[in-house]
């Protein structure tokens, strides 16, 4: 688990937020694997507190679904299912047309030159052997288009869902490994720059919704995205136990 945070996040101000977005970190990575118990205890010996913080940022991460608190009161992963991604996705989908069409409408000609010049590194790494970077900068441009949403309480909500989505990385990963999808993927993008840059606001909302749903697509099996889960494939940054 990082000791430092991701720079998309605020900075954790108690020690119960740390050990939260440590263990968020290490579940969203899939290294806390679907059904794997969190000891508390161990926790606590780790991070060298009291398991009070520790069950705080524990029954946190429960509110939230990465958890679950069986009959015995043990903390365990959540498993994850191809049809909470597609729930996913459909509210994301949903959420971000809203996002972008405010966005649009705010966005600077500065913000567009770098959303631009993402793109362009994105079409740089738009292939197999450099896929976690594509990823990594996927994830750069629509982080970057959310910062001109004027609306604090909708990117609030964008944020809980994108992060429920993140722990289906690897099924991201098998998509793009899926011939041609990459190439589709990297297709979406410049269209949806296109649209930013004439500020089409009627464009880019339809499209948004339909960039979310490109996982979804009959060239991508249940089977494939699933058994890419279960074998735990991680993208070769991991988060990593202190």
């Amino acid at each position: 688990m990082n000791k430092e945070s991701d720079s998309k996040y605020p900075l954790p101000r108690t020690m119960s937020e740390f050990i939260y977005s440590s263990l968020k970190a290490a579940i969203v990575s899939n290294e806390l694997k679907a059904n794997q118990r969190i000891n508390e205890k161990e926790l606590a010996q780790r991070f060298h507190v009291s398991r009070t913080p520790v069950r705080e940022a524990v029954l946190r991460l429960a509110t939230e679904g990465f958890v679950r608190i069986d009959s015995y009161r043990r903390a365990i992963i959540r498993e994850v299912s191809y049809e909470e991604l597609r729930e996913i996705l459909e509210v994301l989908g949903a959420l971000d047309r809203l996002a972008v069409g405010l966005a649009i409408e705010n966005i600077t000609e500065k913000g567009i030159h770098k959303l631009e010049k993402i793109t362009k590194k994105m079409h740089k790494y738009c292939n197999l052997k450099t896929i976690e970077k594509y990823m990594e900068l996927n994830a750069e441009f629509h982080n970057e288009l959310w910062k001109f949403v004027p609306n604090k309480f909708l990117l609030e909500i964008l944020y809980f869902v994108r992060d429920k989505k993140e722990r289906y990385s690897y099924a991201r990963l098998a998509a793009y490994r899926n011939p041609g999808f990459l190439e589709r993927s990297m297709k979406h993008h410049w269209e949806l720059m296109d649209a930013i840059k004439k500020r089409d606001k009627e464009v880019l909302m339809k499209m948004i919704v339909e960039h979310r749903r490109i996982l979804l697509e009959p060239g991508v099996s249940e089977n494939q995205i699933m058994g890419f889960i279960e074998k735990g494939e991680n993208l070769k940054v991991k988060a990593k136990l202190i």
